[in-house]
């Protein structure tokens, strides 16, 4: 039997499937009916079959709702190994032809990993239609990391927001793909992007850490984006997530102090003891130093053997 993929929010947020069936079953209507019959089997088969698939024919979609897919995926890998895999994976098949994934990226990469097939659920959808079911299976996570939906939530924008006319519209396939307000899309929106994406992974997904300490690290980063850079490879990797994401905060928040430049008269120091004169200088100054005094010598010996004029 296959698995009952979609909720009522889902079914309610792509009220235009039921139009795009009727326009294939006129398309259908239009050949012989034993054709039509054939076509339409293939069609309703290929929408609703859970079907074991070669996992190195899906392809991964331009919108990821997690920082590292393949984190953590041992136990995955184990466990599909040890009993199966117990539910399958959704996939799309795009207007080329193609299969590309909806959701259960980490039960693809597990298959990968063990050189099997994976059990998925092909259905034609659009990628609005495909991206509102991404974000409606997150939400039934666990434990959703803030950032990880806030990157969903640019993603979509980047994705299908890349004109005015568009970006409205984008706004409202995220704010009911993620069932959230939609002045939390924008905000949510201006994190993701505002936070160099090296030290978001450098950070990791901070499962348990809201809105607020990311947003005081976004205002940071506001201030001095290469500051933000830097910070990225000064993070301990060894810690925790949550605590990782302290450090870069501590990190932005505490002014890096640089030494102060050395005055030029500390660069050269020149000392007299009787009839003979030291000269301390640094080692970059040394040579033009050199080149100096040899001249000036030059100079006041000539100097002296015209005698004055």
């Amino acid at each position: 039997m296959a698995r009952k993929v979609f909720g009522d929010s889902l079914k309610n947020a792509m009220g235009n499937a039921a139009t795009a069936e009727e326009d294939v079953d006129l398309d259908l209507k239009r050949t012989s009916p034993t054709v039509a019959r054939a076509q339409a089997s293939v069609l309703e088969e290929d929408k609703h079959a859970t079907r074991l698939i070669d996992p190195s024919a899906v392809r991964m979609s331009a919108v990821m709702d997690r920082i590292d897919p393949s984190d953590g995926l041992e136990e995955l890998v184990s466990s599909i190994r040890e009993h199966g895999q117990k539910v399958p994976i959704l996939v799309r098949r795009t207007q080329d032809g193609a299969l590309e994934i909806v959701y259960g990226r980490r039960r693809l990469l597990a298959c990968r990993e063990l050189g099997q097939k994976v059990r998925a659920t092909v259905m034609e959808m659009t990628e609005e239609e495909a991206l509102i079911a991404q974000g409606v299976e997150n939400n039934a996570r666990q434990d959703p990391s803030f950032i990880e939906r806030a990157l969903f939530v640019a993603g979509i924008i980047r994705e299908l927001g890349k004109t005015d006319e568009t970006r409205k519209n984008a706004q409202t396939i995220a704010y009911r793909a993620l069932q959230i307000d939609e002045s939390l899309v924008s905000r949510m929106n201006r994190i993701a992007t505002g936070i160099p994406m090296e030290l978001i992974q450098a950070i990791g997904p901070a499962h348990g850490v809201g809105r607020r300490v990311w947003e005081k690290l976004f205002r940071l980063c506001e201030k001095d984006a290469s500051r933000a850079r830097e910070v990225a490879r000064e993070i301990p990797r060894t810690l925790p997530g949550p605590e990782r994401l302290d450090a870069a905060v501590t990190l932005l928040t505490t002014t890096k102090t640089t030494p102060p430049k050395a005055e030029s008269s500390e660069r050269v120091k020149i000392g007299r003891k009787g009839n003979r004169i030291t000269i301390d200088v640094d080692a970059d100054l040394a040579p033009r130093v050199e080149d100096a005094i040899r001249k000036l010598i030059g100079e006041l010996l000539d100097r002296g053997q015209h005698g004055p004029e």
